[in-house]
Order: C-alpha cells, then structure tokens, then sequence
C-alpha cells in the first residue's frame, strides 16, 4: 500500500454518513484528547511528587512538604 495513503486524515465516507456520525466523531476526538491531557498532567504530577520526595525539589531550591510518606 502507498504510503501517502496510509496517511490519509479524512474519512472518505465523511459526507454520507450524516450529522450524528459527525457528532460521534468529534466527541471522541475530543475525549481521546482530553484522557492524553489528564495522562499527561498525572505523569507530571507524579514527577513533580517524586522529585519532592527524593530531595531533588529542594535541591533546586523548592522546600516542600508531602503528607505522605
């Protein structure tokens, strides 16, 4: 297969599929995107979390306190 196909970002059935279909498509490109946002942020976190609690925070000048650990 070509590969200029394979990187194709319409769907070809795009008009025939009417305006629920639409619907449903962006709603789902929509929420993809918002679960890899929060998947994001909560790796962050945990970095964030981890760096505190090894000591590399303060290191770098932040002096903060978890509660757990």
């Amino acid at each position: 297969m070509p590969s200029i196909l394979t990187l194709r970002r319409r769907d070809p059935w795009w008009g025939l599929e009417g305006p629920a279909a639409r619907r449903r498509h962006r709603r789902e490109r929509i929420l993809s995107f918002l679960a890899f946002v929060a998947s994001c942020l909560a790796i962050a976190g945990a970095g964030i979390v981890w760096s505190v609690q090894l000591g590399f925070a303060a290191m770098l000048g932040f002096h903060l306190h978890l509660v757990i650990g």
